[in-house]
Formats: structure tokens, sequence, C-alpha cells
């Protein structure tokens, strides 16, 4: 600790010695390694004997001896030496991700008020957008774009799958509008927040390119426009209304304008349940491997189906699901973990379950367990009840797609979720 500087410098000397023969021990000959040792030892002695003089002839024998034993080797500059911290940073990155935690953007809004989805809000023609500086202090806080997407001359979809959602860079979804002059513009967000908009002209997304009509006024050809843009039609009978896409654009149309929020960015442990089976009550995430409805369902759409979903999971292997009202019952007891609890309370966003599909009609769903491996069954349900994709519509969640716990939410900041998820 309290060795003089030339001591110091000379033990670094001598360990940095060793690390050279053991990096480049393969491309040194028998002789050199010897030589290495040796001229290692002599230094060592040196520093024993405190002979200052000695030590540093000792110094430069050894640093000329290694650097003579590849003399056509050429060591490392600046960028090589970064670009290796670089990749050996990229391989632990994706070790990390492989086995322990993964970050997972929340697309859709069927976990809110829980967590947040990509949520559109549009803005009147008439209203300012902030300044550039309010602008950047809302991305960072919040993850909100502004778009203001307007036509300039007269547009008109092309007939097939005229709009495309798309990922990129896999965390942001982005949706392309193609023309028939071979032209497009990109909405910076899904595909439900471009067409999303209800025919009361309220609620989520901006909806400029749909037409809400009742089902009786829809006439065969724009019927067939609906079937070619591949835009889900809910013309059964008995149902009100419908929708379908209008191929024709006029000139400054304001087809978007206002703002995206971004959903959340949350990290999921993909170790817990390598030690410990899933809980009921958490938030888990799950892959769509073998679910065909979400696939179907996308392809209907003309969109991508998400490779993974976050819901809770409301039932383990062996339990019985039953909605009585909007109250949720499990094993014909009323459901006591807290997040089901807050989705029942229908305060602070919450709005209790909506009894549909497998679970219509006071309806018994059963999670089965299964002796063969990974073959177990778990129901997910979102806590977004009336706007929710989940084991309702298609059915139960295997063993072998659960991914992990859903464990912190990481951005944005001012979402009111950052931290720990419940």
């Amino acid at each position: 600790m309290f060795a003089s500087k030339w001591k110091k410098e000379a033990c670094l000397l001598y360990k940095a010695a060793k690390k050279f023969l053991n990096y480049k021990r393969d491309l040194l000959e028998d002789q050199q390694i010897e030589e290495i040792n040796s001229r290692r030892n002599d230094l060592k002695a040196t520093i024993k004997a405190g002979d200052k003089e000695k030590c540093a002839e000792a110094s430069k024998q050894l640093q000329a001896t290694c650097e003579g034993a590849l003399p056509r080797y050429q060591s490392q500059g600046w960028v090589e030496e970064n670009l290796e911290v670089f990749f050996v940073a990229i391989v632990v990155a994706l070790g990390l991700r492989a086995y322990v935690v993964q970050p997972f953007r929340i697309p859709t809004g069927s976990m809110q008020p829980t967590l947040n989805g990509i949520v559109a809000t549009a803005l009147p023609n008439d209203e300012e957008f902030p300044s550039f500086a309010v602008r950047v202090a809302q991305k960072a806080s919040h993850g909100r774009t502004y778009v203001d997407l307007v036509t300039e001359e007269n547009k008109t979809l092309r007939q097939e799958n005229p709009i495309v959602e798309r990922q990129s860079f896999h965390f942001f979804t982005k949706t392309d509008i193609f023309f028939s002059d071979g032209s497009k513009m990109t909405f910076p967000g899904p595909k439900a927040a471009l067409v999303g908009k209800g025919k009361d002209g309220k609620g989520f997304g901006f909806g400029a390119l749909t037409r809400y009509v009742h089902r009786k006024q829809l006439i065969p050809e724009q019927i067939e426009d609906l079937k070619r843009a591949n835009v889900p039609y809910d013309g059964r009978p008995g149902n009100e209304a419908a929708f379908y896409i209008s191929p024709n654009i006029p000139a400054n149309t304001t087809i978007a304008r206002g703002y995206i929020d971004t959903g959340d960015l949350i990290l999921v442990d993909k170790m817990s349940y390598h030690f410990r089976t899933p809980t009921r009550g958490e938030v888990f995430v799950f892959d769509t491997r073998e679910i065909q409805y979400i696939h179907n369902e996308a392809r209907a759409n003309g969109s991508v189906a998400g490779s993974h979903y976050i819901k809770r999971l409301a039932a383990v292997p062996g339990d019985e699901l039953q909605i009585r009202g909007t109250d949720l019952y499990i094993n014909g007891e009323i459901a006591q973990e807290q997040g089901f609890l807050n989705v029942m309370s229908k305060e602070n966003g919450y709005r209790g379950y909506q009894a549909t599909k497998r679970l219509a009609g006071n309806s018994l769903f059963k999670a089965s367990h299964s002796t063969r491996p990974g073959m177990s069954e778990y129901i997910a349900l979102g806590d977004n009840s009336e706007n929710s994709s989940d084991s309702r519509h298609w059915g139960t969640v295997k063993e072998f797609n659960v991914i992990g716990p859903a464990a912190i939410s990481l951005w944005p900041f001012a979402s009111g979720h950052w931290g720990l998820i419940k």
C-alpha cells in the first residue's frame, strides 16, 4: 500500500506480462514462453531485493522480450479495443435477455389502468402544438409523439391491404398507408389508433379513414372494398353498426392530428418460474405460439399478431372461473387477490369484468391440469375487461407459453406506473 512508485510500476509490468502470456500463448513458441517466464522471475527477484537500478534493467528486458515475441503482430488501436468492449457488452445483454430479464412494450389498452398501452389523442385543427422544448420534455416524461398527417392532393387507397401495421426496432409499432399511385404515408402508431375511433366520434384513436354506418346501409361495393382492405366487418344480423374504410380521400384531409403516448416499457422476470409455479393474481407475460385465434384474427385485420401478450393470471391449473354480474369468482368464491379486487371495485378507472364468450351467461371456464410436460393450462384476463382480447376469446394459455411475471415498469416516468408492478 505504501510501496514506492518504482516498485508499483514493476509489479504492474510483472502482472501485465502474465496477462500477455495468457492471451497470446497459442501464438507463442515454447522457447519464447520460457524466456518470458525467466524475465518475469528476474524482475520479481529484483523487486524483493529492493534494488531500484537492477529492477529498472529487468523491467526493460522483460518489456523488450514481450514486444519482440510477436514482431508481426499489430497491437490493437483504440478503435479495435472499443469495438471489442462493445461486442462483449452486446453478448452480455443478449444473455441477460435470454435467461434473466426481457424488456417488453405494452401495445394495447387491455391492462389499463394497471398498465398503459399506446394511447392516441386527437386534437382539433385549430389547436396549436406545444413548443419544441415542451414536446421534448413530454417525450422524455410520457413517451409522447405529436403527429400531423394531411393529404396534399386527392388520394385513393390501393385496393389490396392499404393499411399495414409493422414493427420498428422491435419495441415500436408503425402503420403504413398505401395509395394507388404508389405513394405512402407513415403513421407512428398501431393500426387500431388510426382506424379505431368509435361511431360516436369519441374514444381511442383518430379514425379519420373510418366510416361508421348502420349495417343495412352498406352497399355491396362498400362491402367489397372492406373485404379487399382486410378490415374487420361485423355485419351479422342483430348488430347495429359496421365500419369500412372509404377508399377515396380528398385533398387537405386530416388523417391524423394529435399525439400518441407510448405504452409502458416493462421488464419481464424470466428466472422466477424456473424456481416456482405461476401465482394466481399476478401480471404475467406469455408468448402466442399455437394460439391460433390470435394469429387468425391478426391476419383477418391485415396486421401481424403480437409475439407476446401481457395479462393478469386469473386461474392456475385446476381452477374454475365464473363471472357473475361484473365480479369474478374462482372455484365458487369471489376472487380475493388485490388485482381482481381493483377491477371489481369499479373505481380509479376500473370497470369490472365483462361476461362474454367462454364466460358468458354465468358459464364455467376451467383451466385443466395435465400430466404431459408443458401442457397444463392457465387462464389470462385483461384488467380492462371491456377492451381485452384474452382467454375468454381464444382459450387457455399452455404452460409452455408462459414466460414470466411482469416485474418493473421502466418508462415512461409520468405514466403513474413507474416501479414494481402489482
